[in-house]
C-alpha cells in the first residue's frame, strides 16, 4: 500500500499561511497553549474514498493461532461505570465549588513577583511560601479581598494593601500561602461579594500517600481486552511490515490479529464512521515474536471502517505527519454504541492509560487525597501543567509534536495536545471519563487550541492545563483562570470536537 495519507492541500495551506503564522504566534505569546498542527482534524478530513479503496471481500484462509501478548491482564468486569475513588469528607471543599463566581480567578507561584522564576510549583512542600494573587480578566480587584482555605493545615495571610499588583493589565490583591502538612487544599477568595475559581494546590507531592488501591487497568472500561478464540479463516492483508487478518465484531467487540516484522514495536487500529464524523484508535504493542491481538471494543454501531498502521507515532513524526503504511477493512457492528460517559473512558493512541502504569498510581494519590471530585480532577490537570514544559522549540522551529501521553510523560515537554491528553489518561487511569476538545481560541489572540473536559459525577468541568499554566512562562504558576466555564473561558475558547480521534 503506497498511496499517503495527508491533511488535505486546503488545511496545509491555511496551516502554512504567513496570517495563520503571525495570528499562532501571537496567541502563543500571550498564553502559550497552541498547537499550530492539530493531528485530530486529520482524522475527520481524511477522505473516505482512500479508505474505500483498502475494502476487499474476505474470504478463506486460515491464519496461524498465535501466543498473543497480555495487554490488559484482569478479566472484563461487569459493565458498569468503575466506582469514583472516595473524598475524605473532613476536608470538604464541595461549598467551595458551589459559590464561586466566573469571574474572579487566583494564581499561585512559587516566585514574589510571578516573572516566572523560581522553584516549580509541583514541587512545593510544607512550610513554604507560596504567593497568591486575585485578579478578573474584566474589572481591577481592590486590595481588600477575604481568603480562604479548606484545612486548619494551612493558612493564608492577605498582603499589605500597600503593596499593589497588577495581573493582566488589571489590579490584583495578594496573599501568602503555607501549609504545615502535605496535602492538596483549595484557596478561594471573595472580592465585592464575588467569590473566586476555587485553586487547588499541592503540596508536599512526594509525601502524599494512597488510600485506596491503585486501579488494575480494567479490559471492559480501556476497551483493550485479551483475544478470544479461535477465530475463523479469513484472507489475511498485508502491507510492506504488518499482516493482519480481517474480523467482524462479535457483541461490540472486535478480534484484532496480525503479525510484524522489520522492528515495528506498536500497531495502532482505528475504527471510523465512513464519513469519518466519528473515530476511535487504540494501540497494540508487539510480542517479542512480531505477533500482536486484542478484542477492541466497538464505540459505534452500524457501517464502520478499520485501518491499521504500523508504529503510528514514527510514521507521524518521519513522515511529516502523514501514513505511508496501513491496511484496512469494512465491519458492521449491530451493537449498541457506547454512551458519552463510556466513550471518554477508553484507552486510545493518544492517552493509552495501560502503557503507564505511573498515569494510574500519580492519579490515585491525587484524588484519594483531594478534598472533593471536582478538586481532584483539578489537582490532576495542576499536577499535568506543573511537570510538563511547553515545547517552544517545536513550535518556533516549525516542528509537529507527535506524542502519546506516555511520551509526554517520559519527555517532560509537549504542546497543548500532550498538556490535555496527559491529562485525559490520567483521569481514565482512575475511572473518571475525560476526554479531549479540539477547538479555537478568539478575539484579538485567534488561532487552534486543545483542551478538555472531565465527569464528575454530575457535569462535565472544563479545564484548559496549558493555559492555567499561567501565560506557560514555565511551571513555577499555576491559575484557575481557565477551570470550569469560567467568563475568560467563554470569551476565548471555541470548542469545535469533543474526543476528536480519541
Amino acid at each position: 500500500m503506497q498511496e499517503t495519507l495527508s491533511l488535505p492541500d486546503e488545511i496545509l495551506m491555511c496551516i502554512y499561511s504567513p496570517q495563520f503564522i503571525y495570528d499562532t504566534v501571537r496567541v502563543l505569546y500571550r498564553k502559550g497553549g497552541v498547537s499550530s498542527m492539530n493531528m485530530r482534524m486529520f482524522w475527520f478530513w481524511f477522505p473516505f474514498r482512500v479508505v474505500a479503496a483498502l475494502l476487499v471481500v474476505t474470504g478463506a484462509a486460515v491464519p496461524g493461532i498465535f501466543t498473543l501478548p497480555a495487554y490488559a491482564a484482569t478479566a472484563p468486569s461487569p459493565s458498569t461505570a468503575q466506582p469514583i475513588p472516595s473524598v475524605p469528607s473532613a476536608a470538604d471543599d464541595t461549598t467551595f465549588w458551589l459559590r464561586a463566581g466566573n469571574d474572579l480567578y487566583l494564581v499561585a507561584s512559587t516566585n514574589a513577583g510571578l516573572l516566572g522564576q523560581g522553584t516549580p510549583i509541583l514541587s512545593a512542600v510544607p512550610g513554604q511560601t507560596l504567593f497568591l494573587w486575585a485578579f478578573s480578566s474584566t474589572r481591577d480587584v481592590e486590595p481588600k479581598a477575604d481568603w480562604f482555605v479548606n484545612s486548619p493545615d494551612a493558612v493564608v495571610h492577605p498582603g499589605s494593601r500597600d503593596i499593589r499588583w497588577t495581573v493582566q493589565n488589571r489590579k490584583a490583591a495578594w496573599a501568602t500561602f503555607t501549609a504545615s502538612k502535605p496535602g492538596i487544599y483549595t484557596v478561594q477568595a471573595r472580592s465585592r461579594d464575588t467569590y473566586s475559581v476555587p485553586l487547588v494546590l499541592i503540596i508536599g507531592l512526594q509525601d502524599l500517600k494512597p488510600k485506596s488501591p491503585v486501579p488494575p487497568p480494567d479490559a471492559e472500561h480501556s476497551g483493550i481486552r485479551p483475544l478470544k478464540g479461535p477465530l475463523p479463516p479469513a484472507i489475511p492483508r498485508k502491507t510492506e511490515n504488518l499482516t493482519c487478518w480481517p474480523y467482524q465484531p462479535v457483541d461490540g467487540w472486535l478480534p484484532v490479529i496480525g503479525r510484524a516484522s522489520d522492528g515495528v514495536k506498536s500497531v495502532t487500529v482505528t475504527i471510523s464512521t465512513p464519513d469519518w464524523s466519528k473515530s476511535w484508535n487504540y494501540t497494540l504493542p508487539i510480542s517479542a515474536n512480531g505477533v500482536f491481538g486484542a478484542d477492541l471494543r466497538v464505540p459505534f454501531q452500524g457501517d464502520l471502517v478499520v485501518y491499521l498502521a504500523p508504529d503510528f507515532f514514527r510514521q507521524l513524526q518521519t513522515n511529516d505527519g502523514r501514513l505511508q503504511q496501513y491496511v484496512g477493512h469494512a465491519v458492521h457492528s449491530d451493537a449498541e454504541a457506547l454512551p458519552e460517559t463510556g466513550l471518554a473512558r477508553l484507552a486510545s493512541a493518544w492517552v493509552d492509560y495501560n502503557q503507564n502504569r505511573a498515569f494510574a498510581a500519580t492519579a490515585t494519590v491525587l484524588m484519594d487525597n483531594a478534598p472533593s471530585i471536582r478538586s481532584g480532577i483539578a489537582a490532576v490537570a495542576n499536577f499535568v501543567s506543573g511537570k510538563l514544559r511547553y515545547d517552544w522549540d517545536s513550535f518556533s522551529t516549525g516542528r509537529s509534536v507527535w506524542k502519546s501521553a506516555d511520551d509526554a510523560w517520559k519527555s517532560g515537554s509537549g504542546v497543548c495536545q500532550q498538556f490535555a491528553d496527559l491529562t485525559v489518561a490520567m483521569l481514565r487511569s482512575v475511572g473518571i471519563a475525560a476526554e479531549t476538545v479540539s477547538g479555537e481560541t478568539v478575539g484579538p489572540f485567534a488561532g487552534p487550541h486543545q483542551w478538555l473536559r472531565a465527569w464528575d459525577g454530575s457535569s462535565w468541568v472544563i479545564v484548559d492545563p496549558t493555559w492555567n499554566q499561567f501565560g506557560n512562562r514555565s511551571t513555577t504558576a499555576v491559575s484557575s483562570e481557565y477551570l470550569t466555564e469560567t467568563q475568560a473561558y467563554k470569551e476565548t475558547h471555541i470548542p469545535k470536537i469533543l474526543g476528536a480521534a480519541q
